[in-house]
């Protein structure tokens, strides 16, 4: 698990945990993750191929859920992925999960009118972690891995809903979110099914 200390991915490990799954997660020092039986914290930096090996050792899937916070400065998205990715290989892994968001790269089929307009005002006025985010996704698709992209909209607290639309067809709105259980979920339903690999999906609640 790379990004566990943040809101998404403290949701996974709790789920993940929850329904039996082994995590190793990586943080950087001075966070923590959840303290749950079956997950295992080491620290470390995605800025080291020693730690990433260490995180994915042993392990059969890799799942990255961070990303760029307010105000955006810090660019890292693209070069840590491409390390996961070269340790995964290496580490023999074949399968990687990757949440991004829906706001990411050219997708216009899934946006509505509002929706495309506000991701072209994101690239004008936040061009680099942008950009950075679009490389990251580049870096997922060109991988040896038998990946599956993630992109939800606005993530939410909310509890699970009955009505999450998953798919590479799925059409996000404005006013589209889905809760950070839902997305958890889903993703270790994706990990125990492979229903979305090498596929792109959008995920609405």
């Amino acid at each position: 698990m790379f990004g566990g200390s943040g809101a998404t991915g403290r949701r996974i490990c709790q789920v993940a945990t929850s329904r039996g799954f082994h995590v190793r997660g990586l943080v950087r020092p001075g966070s923590n993750l959840p303290r749950l039986e079956g997950l295992v914290q080491i620290e470390g930096s995605l800025d080291s191929v020693a730690s990433i090996a260490e995180t994915l050792r042993g392990s059969e899937v890799a799942v990255i859920v961070f990303g760029p916070r307010p105000p955006y400065t810090d660019i890292f998205c693209a070069e840590a992925t491409q390390r996961i990715v070269s340790e995964a290989v290496r580490e023999g892994l074949e399968r990687l999960i990757c949440q991004t968001g829906a706001m990411v790269g050219e997708y216009r089929a899934n946006r509505s009118l509002l929706f495309e307009l506000l991701a072209r005002l994101y690239r004008r006025r936040q061009p680099k972690p942008a950009a950075d985010r679009t490389l990251q996704e580049a870096a997922v698709r060109a991988s040896d891995l038998r990946w599956t992209m993630v992109k939800p909209p606005r993530l939410t607290e909310g509890g699970r809903s009955r009505n999450v639309r998953v798919g590479p067809d799925v059409r996000v709105g404005l006013l589209s979110s889905v809760s950070r259980l839902d997305l958890a979920q889903f993703i270790l339903d994706e990990i125990a099914a492979s229903r979305f690999v090498e596929k792109v999906v959008f995920v609405s609640g």
